[in-house]
């Protein structure tokens, strides 16, 4: 649901995922000593342990909760928690990196002291001084070593994607012939949301958006979207593929200026305002298309590499040690 860019990836493991022993609400007991025994898959003879799983589910557990709030891991998804289906995720995600690390190592691709430094200045720019950011990883545990080591593999992982997919390219025609087959994409909405736990809930709160009573302000007092408190419900302008399936049907097919019925989700119950619709033309999304267009054609070769590279690679998960 989240599609996050290579640096995005880096600066989300550096600084969010290192607040994992600070967790008020974690969703996996911890038993540090335990934790740092317990073996949750090997890839070529190396162990993943449990104690890097927490951290990187944590990360994930941020991210999710800030967006979706902590009832999102009680959903049902196809039978299954959703709790239970992003640890299988994120153990994948685990053993990929793990997959891809070693791979750059094997062919010499390596992570200079310069990479590492500009990364760990990405890094403090979080931070409003030095002070600070030295003040938060003593706060979290975590060492500059420790900092610098995960930079350092997240470059060899950038670094190894960059090197295979070096002779993909898009030309000018692609890009046009795609823009053409796939009008529809380029439809960019601006749109508001209201989100409610309960049908009965969002009834009520429907009724007064109809009589007239300000969208945002009644965002601001009942969505249960986190977000609703800083930008008042106001979900900016978006594309096709961004949103949740039903979501997106319904804003999709409305007008500027009107207000949905009641559109359910996994999420919940929401109320979606219109704001305006936008149709881009080629010449002004051209650049952004391409390198959206190269990007995409990257991945799709990428994953065919992962592929070769994880049937080639001696893989055990645990899956019972999460």
């Amino acid at each position: 649901m989240i599609k996050l860019k290579k640096t995005a990836i880096l600066l989300a493991v550096v600084i969010i995922s290192i607040s994992w022993v600070l967790s008020g609400c974690n969703l996996i007991k911890k038993n540090p000593q335990a934790d740092s025994e317990t073996v949750v898959a090997v890839v070529g003879g190396e162990q993943i342990m449990k104690t890097e799983f927490d951290k990187m589910f944590e990360m994930f557990r941020v991210q999710y909760e800030e967006q979706y709030g902590a009832e999102i891991w009680d959903k049902d998804l196809d039978g299954r928690k959703y709790i239970d289906v992003m640890k299988e995720k994120v153990l994948d995600m685990l053993v990929d990196l793990k997959v891809q690390e070693k791979e750059a190592q094997k062919t010499g691709i390596t992570a200079t002291e310069e990479e590492i430094n500009v990364e760990v200045e990405k890094a403090r720019k979080y931070f409003d001084s030095e002070e600070k950011f030295n003040e938060f990883l003593t706060e979290q545990k975590m060492t500059m070593e420790y900092l610098r080591d995960t930079i350092k593999k997240d470059i060899l992982i950038s670094n190894l994607q960059e090197k295979l997919t070096a002779d993909v390219a898009v030309t000018d025609e692609e890009v046009a012939a795609y823009y053409a087959s796939n009008q529809d994409q380029f439809i960019s909405v601006k749109a508001s949301q209201i989100l409610l736990e309960t049908e009965e809930e969002a009834k009520k709160v429907l009724e007064r958006v109809k009589k007239g009573e300000n969208f945002g302000e009644l965002a601001l007092q009942f969505s249960k979207d986190p977000s609703a408190k800083e930008n008042k419900g106001d979900l900016g302008y978006f594309r096709k593929g961004v949103m949740v399936e039903p979501f997106e049907t319904a804003a999709f097919a409305m007008n500027a200026g009107e207000i949905s019925d009641l559109v359910k989700t996994d999420f919940g119950y929401h109320i979606i305002k219109l704001e305006d619709k936008k149709f881009d033309k080629l010449e002004d999304i051209a650049e952004e298309l391409k390198l959206s267009m190269l990007e995409n054609k990257k991945d799709t070769v990428y994953q065919g590499l992962m592929e070769e590279m994880r049937t080639k690679a001696d893989i055990k998960k645990s899956p019972k040690n999460l």
